[in-house]
């Protein structure tokens, strides 16, 4: 080990002293005509001296060592974190460069989620009828799902698969052409009610896929796809033309097969901004609805909706 300054320090005053062996006075009462009188430090104490200051020595050294090995431990420390910082730099630079990829992702993932790609809703309004009947009031019920979406290759919208069974409730009228009527003569009151079963499929056109970010909520759509047709006429017999109810099967009930096309829109209620139901908005749709019905034997007629949904 290299000796200190302290300990070199030590050793010389321990070799002064031995050679020169100093006095201390005693006071300014000595005697005058002997001088002053002097008294001489023993060697003990001077041992007693030193060995304290050896003492002090040791524990400076101690310290020195142990501040030695924190400063020791603390450089490895840095080291070990300097290794880790080297080890990361590589993985967060491609992170920044993947950056704006990942946020392109969180925005489609976003967008995603904020469409519904399923509806279970309602639809209400006016109903012409069949075979020169007059129409009425007409409700029924429907389920919307998504097919094929923008991202699926589909330009500027979505496809959606739609199943509607809705009931027309017919008025009444008087005719002639009834088994009633011809047993006693005079017209008589008849009704027609149809039920329709419509499985179609729609394209949904996204004006925000176009530009018009203002326009998101609204979603104008066509549709088509095949139909059946139940139809419940009050009198069994029909027979004269050119009479509501003409050309009706002689049966209570007449079963039809045909098709429907139509034109509609779709406005999400996401537009609103209410907090205390936007949850609920977030997921609700209306919308209006025209829709022309044509069976295989030539009969034909329109329908006029509106509709109210709900998606998940």
């Amino acid at each position: 080990m290299r000796p200190t300054k302290l300990t070199v320090l030590a050793i010389g005053l321990t070799i002064s002293l031995a050679a020169a062996r100093p006095t201390i006075a005693a006071g300014s009462g000595s005697d005058p005509a002997s001088g002053p009188k002097v008294v001489r430090v023993s060697q003990q104490e001077l041992q007693l001296r030193i060995n304290q200051l050896g003492e002090q020595n040791r524990t400076l050294e101690i310290q020195n060592r142990a501040i030695q090995e924190q400063l020791n431990t603390q450089k490895q420390e840095i080291d070990t974190l300097m290794h880790q910082m080297q080890a990361t730099a590589q993985p967060v630079a491609t992170l920044q460069q993947q950056v704006p990829q990942l946020q392109q992702e969180l925005s489609d993932v976003a967008k995603k989620q904020s469409s519904v790609p399923l509806e279970v809703g309602f639809r209400t309004g006016w109903s012409e009828s069949p075979y020169g009947m007059p129409g009425g009031f007409y409700y029924g019920a429907f389920l919307n799902h998504r097919l094929v979406s923008h991202e699926d290759g589909l330009p500027g919208g979505f496809l959606a698969g739609e199943m509607l069974v809705g009931w027309t409730q017919g008025n009444h009228v008087k005719t002639n052409a009834n088994l009633l009527s011809q047993l006693v003569g005079p017209p008589f009151s008849t009704w027609i009610y149809t039920l329709s079963l419509q499985p179609t499929v729609q394209y949904h056109l996204d004006p925000a896929l176009w530009g018009m970010e203002s326009l998101a909520a609204f979603k104008p759509y066509a549709l088509a796809g095949p139909a059946m047709y139940i139809n419940l006429l009050s009198t069994p017999v029909v027979v004269k033309k050119g009479n509501p109810g003409a050309g009706y099967r002689h049966y209570d009930a007449d079963v039809q097969g045909g098709g429907v096309w139509g034109l509609g829109f779709e406005l999400a209620l996401s537009a609103l901004k209410v907090t205390s139901i936007q949850r609920l908005l977030d997921k609700s749709f209306v919308g209006a609805e025209w829709r022309f019905n044509e069976y295989g034997n030539g009969q034909g007629y329109s329908q006029y909706t509106g509709s109210l949904s709900f998606g998940w």
